[in-house]
């Protein structure tokens, strides 16, 4: 079966951690004899295709086609006309291919279009309009076409080839993009009343969608790891001494951004140093993989907190293992944002629980503490 899978972010090279689930989902249908080609969002420069294997890959970005040279003097001619030189309108271009990097492979779509930036609601348009082409273009080759996140890509196929057989995954940021866009509820209605199967993470976010579409749809199916994930036996020291690892360590993954709660677990690691005694503590030690707009505001506040904090930045998913083995306790610290927005199931917490490094989902200060407090005197460590 040839499946055309409509994505926003995929991952741009091995052990990219954007759009990592996606990755995933496509070697489990290739593992299951499909065919996949993937329709994802560019990274800033233009159109580029990628076949391997029963994987065809192409990356779209805004003005991504290159126009004949004949074609090219036309455009040059109306840009004249309407008083633009040519640089200016490269430029334009340009200046949107990074919005859209920006969009989607940097602190991540919902923080970038909750600012409001009009170029980034404009490269969001491009982008929307440019996966339509491109699905509505290739549709025949296609027997079932799959969309990860509603909007844009379920509604892109939707409107590209509306008689398809189609399937779609909501991944939370979506569903809240609904409730918060002018036309939310019209588009959830016009989805779940179009017979696409639609596959949620959690029982909550069908439940909201519920409340958008006026009507309960789909199906739910917790996140899937592909791969070997085996367990740990117990904390990794060579991996600890690779990575300078010389304290107890607190690990999180995930984009700096105030929906992942990095702040609460800065604050919870503070309350935990500051009731240990002086006299037999060390300190604590923050990891957290990931990079955002919030990085120099976290920095600032471990100092402030006097946490040890360490901020590696994007790292591979292989180096994300080598964490999960070596750190002490991981924390999914994620918040709901005063817009309503939650995640889904966050997938750095699956691979976590698939590892084997103990696991702790708190948003609350002192829960988390607390939670922090018993794994730490459970394992002997000083704090």
């Amino acid at each position: 079966m040839r499946i055309g899978l409509l994505t926003t972010s995929f991952p741009r090279h091995a052990g990219d951690y954007a759009g990592s689930f996606v990755g995933d989902r496509v070697r489990q249908l290739l593992a299951d004899g499909h065919t996949v080609d993937v329709l994802a969002a560019g990274d800033g420069g233009g159109a580029r295709e990628l076949e391997h294997d029963g994987l065809s890959v192409t990356r779209i970005a805004p003005h991504s086609a290159p126009l004949p040279s004949g074609e090219r003097g036309n455009e040059r001619a109306a840009l004249s006309r309407e008083g633009l030189s040519c640089a200016t309108a490269e430029r334009e271009k340009e200046t949107t291919a990074r919005s859209q990097e920006a969009l989607f492979y940097g602190a991540g779509a919902p923080e970038a279009l909750e600012r409001g930036s009009v170029r980034v609601w404009l490269a969001a348009a491009h982008f929307s309009c440019a996966l339509a082409a491109e699905a509505r273009a290739r549709a025949h080759r296609f027997d079932v076409i799959e969309s990860h996140w509603l909007v844009p890509s379920a509604l892109a196929a939707l409107a590209a080839a509306p008689s398809h057989r189609q399937r779609a995954f909501a991944h939370s940021g979506d569903v809240a993009l609904l409730e918060r866009i002018p036309l939310g509820r019209t588009i959830a209605r016009r989805l779940a009343r179009a017979g696409i199967a639609i596959q949620f993470v959690s029982d909550a976010l069908q439940a909201r969608f519920a409340v958008l579409a006026g009507q309960r749809v789909g199906t739910v199916e917790p996140v899937a790891l592909a791969g070997e994930w085996p367990p740990r036996a117990g904390v990794d020291v060579a991996g600890r001494q690779r990575l300078g690892l010389a304290r107890p360590t607190v690990l999180a993954v995930g984009r700096l951004v105030p929906i992942k709660g990095h702040e609460r677990l800065l604050r919870a690691c503070a309350r935990v140093q500051g009731e240990a005694d002086p006299r037999a503590s060390r300190p604590l030690e923050v990891v957290i993989l990931g990079d955002g707009p919030e990085r120099a505001r976290l920095g600032r506040l471990a100092d402030a907190l006097r946490v040890r904090l360490r901020l590696p930045g994007f790292v591979s998913r292989d180096e994300v293992a080598l964490w999960l083995r070596a750190a002490d306790v991981f924390v999914q610290p994620s918040i709901r944002l005063a817009n309503g927005r939650t995640e889904g199931a966050p997938f750095a917490t699956a691979e976590a629980r698939a590892v084997g490094i103990p696991v702790l989902v708190e948003s609350d200060v002192g829960r988390l503490a607390q939670g922090l407090r018993r794994r730490f005197h459970a394992n002997a460590t000083g704090v």
